[in-house]
């Protein structure tokens, strides 16, 4: 088994000296980079705890105990940070509360032993007998309670940059929201081995311990991977400061001046075509149309059922379809029309010609050919 901790302590040591020799780090890289040096800590401990060490060194045992249950508010920290560029102090405590709690328990009941006695107690867990750990018990509370919670994060935080960009692949933290699936999956999958083995003699406790540390070995380089190969949300600019909590507000328009507006702003996207800049934002429309950014959110909602991303979107995908029309552009690719639509990204380009028209980009052209 110590060669899965002897993993997971190379793992997160390597990931933690990528975070911290970057030339910039955000706030969610700081909070990454510090969650890697607690796991190598805590991985560490257990390497000391499973390994012939720790029987010259028994007063070591029980100080992974209280990392247990440390890792699953630093996702919730990790997706705040990236979310909100911080992390809100009235949940820091909170989260915390349950590491500290387990630390004041340990050291009055546990910590203040003899080493032979705390040896004995550990012996005792292997013996064979059921371990109830209170530990497991809430971290698996800690699972039911962050994880949703920081999907739910995720899934406002893409509402909000659908109704403020145009091309949210850069942006975008569906590689997050896939991770904490997965991280659902996994912790899920663990509970059902903690619940298999507290019913069947078929599993022992330290085989429970290999699974959940090749679990969090897993989650971590992939979480890892994806983290630090994406661009930053913020780029130091205020369009990517993301206000969450905003709902959509009213902005007080007569129904005659947003149908004003909206009339406006459809003859101006037929004429201008201010949708061929890929970097279109709310911001940049609002300003070339002379119109408030929440006006212009409130009229594209109100009058196309659309947010931003799909009305802007949606001028692209009919670009493209009229040009596959086109015999003079028969020597252009179809990606090569996407781009010069002002679509960034092949596999959005796709997704979204199909949800328009029900079929591929290239369907569509052998149709029109045929």
């Amino acid at each position: 088994m110590e060669i899965f901790f002897f993993i997971g302590i190379i793992i997160c040591s390597f990931l933690a000296s990528l975070i911290f020799t970057k030339n910039k780090n955000n706030k969610s890289d700081i909070v990454f980079g510090i969650w890697q040096i607690v796991l190598v800590v805590h991985f560490s401990l257990l390497y000391i705890r499973h390994s012939g060490l720790i029987e010259d060194f028994p007063h070591f045992l029980g100080l992974d105990t209280p990392f247990v249950l440390i890792h699953m508010p630093f996702i919730y920290f990790y997706t705040e940070c990236i979310v909100y560029e911080k992390i809100r102090k009235k949940y820091l405590t909170l989260s915390l509360l349950p590491f500290i709690g387990m630390i004041f328990i340990l050291s009055l009941k546990f910590f203040i032993l003899s080493g032979n006695e705390k040896l004995m107690i550990y012996k005792s867990q292997l013996s064979g007998e059921k371990l109830y750990s209170i530990t497991d018990i809430i971290l698996f509370i800690q699972c039911f309670l962050y994880l949703p919670i920081c999907y739910k994060l995720v899934k406002i935080h893409s509402n909000n940059i659908e109704s403020k960009f145009s091309n949210i692949d850069r942006i975008s933290l569906k590689w997050l929201e896939t991770i904490i699936l997965g991280a659902t999956i996994v912790f899920g999958l663990i509970f059902l081995f903690y619940l298999f083995y507290f019913f069947s003699k078929d599993l022992n406790y330290e085989t429970i311990g290999k699974i959940s540390v090749v679990g969090i070995c897993v989650f971590q380089a992939v979480l890892g991977y994806y983290g630090i190969r994406r661009t930053s949300l913020f780029h130091n600019s205020n369009d990517f400061v993301l206000d969450v909590k905003t709902k959509y507000k009213k902005t007080g328009l007569s129904k005659s001046m947003a149908e004003k507006y909206y009339n406006d702003l459809c003859i101006y996207m037929e004429k201008e075509k201010p949708f061929l800049d890929s970097e279109l934002t709310l911001t940049d429309l609002s300003k070339q149309i002379d119109v408030k950014p929440n006006q212009l959110s409130q009229v594209i909602n109100q009058f196309s059922d659309k947010n931003f991303y799909s009305y802007v979107n949606g001028y692209r995908i009919n670009t493209v379809a009229k040009m596959l029309k086109d015999k003079s552009k028969d020597h252009i690719s179809i990606l090569g029309l996407a781009y010069d639509a002002g679509f960034k990204s092949k596999s959005v380009f796709n997704s979204l010609f199909k949800s328009i028209y029900g079929i591929t980009p290239s369907q569509y052209k052998k149709r029109i050919n045929n």
